[in-house]
């Protein structure tokens, strides 16, 4: 199967014979047609987990979502490419909205996995960001980072929803800065470098536990806290080996979390 990434390159060839005016408006066609065709794919996972639910939030999201990408599709239609954009994009958005609803509103250890995992891809990945030269791209990623930081705010004030929203926003547009850098993010990768810097959290918090603890006078909450670190960790390498990178990037960074907690060292989401 080819990627909507190859065969965006295989339309963009094909337009470069068209005169210039003829090029910019099938480039921009492009866009806006790859855009619906998210927007359509998010709307059908949305159904499926709205057609389970009986919230009623859920359903209102999904039918905004469906009137706004019938409006999309109508604006494309007609040559209005702009509005087709921004109407497609807000159709996502509420698409995005009924599954979150549809699913429950989000608990704070479910925040906290997303938000840790926003804020690793935004440590690794905002250095090379910052280095690629493309101004669009460093704009996406003030946002993101923007956003994340609106997250955190809104976790502190309970909003669980509209912070998870935030995070997963931030997470979106950094992504997006990662392909116009033509750095697209790799999962297992991304995985693989989790693990590892779990490991050496883990291997610090043991060396330092067995020499400043003489005895073996370690605190209960920490042993405790550490012996689930590992079980997390184990389980993370399980998934990682069986090819189940997304599973092992939230184990991981869950075990990463458990540990600094118990050091009094956690995130400032708390």
């Amino acid at each position: 199967m080819w990627s909507s990434r190859r065969l965006f390159a295989i339309a963009l060839a094909a337009l470069a014979l068209l005169p210039a005016g003829a090029r910019a408006q099938g480039v921009a066609s492009e866009r806006v047609r790859m855009s619906m065709a998210e927007t359509d794919r998010r709307i059908e996972s949305a159904e499926t987990v709205v057609s389970t639910s009986e919230d009623a939030q859920a359903r209102r999201e999904l039918a905004l979502a469906k009137d706004l990408q019938g409006r999309a599709r109508s604006a494309a239609g007609s040559g209005q490419l702009s509005m087709a954009g921004q109407l497609t994009a807000q159709a996502r958005g509420h698409a995005d909205r009924g599954i979150l609803f549809g699913r429950g509103l989000p608990t704070r250890e479910r925040l906290r996995a997303q938000w840790d995992r926003t804020g690793e891809m935004l440590e690794r990945s905002g250095p090379r960001i910052q280095g690629c030269g493309n101004d669009r791209a460093r704009a996406l990623l003030r946002v993101a980072l923007e956003m994340q930081e609106r997250a955190r705010s809104a976790d502190e004030a309970g909003r669980y929803l509209g912070a998870l929203q935030l995070t997963m926003g931030a997470r979106a547009r950094c992504l997006r800065a990662l392909r116009l850098c033509r750095m697209e993010e790799n999962v297992q990768q991304a995985a693989e470098r989790a693990l590892s810097r779990t490991d050496q959290v883990l291997a610090r918090v043991r060396e330092r536990l067995e020499s400043g603890a003489p005895g073996g006078a370690v605190p209960p909450r920490v042993r405790d806290a550490l012996a689930r670190s590992t079980v997390l960790q184990d389980d993370a390498s399980r998934q990682f080996r069986g090819g189940r990178y997304d599973a092992c990037l939230q184990l991981t960074l869950t075990a990463r979390r458990l540990t600094h907690r118990a050091l009094g060292r956690g995130p400032r989401m708390r």
